[in-house]
């Protein structure tokens, strides 16, 4: 439960990052990105990222 709060944290607040230009430290990330294994750290990464620049762009077309 504990990775699913984290990894929605850590998407919202890309999507803050992209969308208002609110910024956070990178620290904050690193310490909600914390997995046991280096390809869980990097699927989890990739996957937030994906989430956030998705969710960014989708509101851009439905803006413009």
């Amino acid at each position: 439960m504990g990775v699913i709060k984290n990894f929605s944290l850590v998407v919202v607040s890309l999507i803050a990052d992209l969308w208002f230009g609110i910024v956070r430290k990178p620290e904050f990330y690193d310490n909600h990105a914390v997995t046991t294994t280096k390809r869980g750290y990097v699927l989890f990464v990739t996957l937030a990222a994906i989430i956030a620049v998705g969710t960014a762009l989708w509101l851009c077309f439905r803006i413009y």
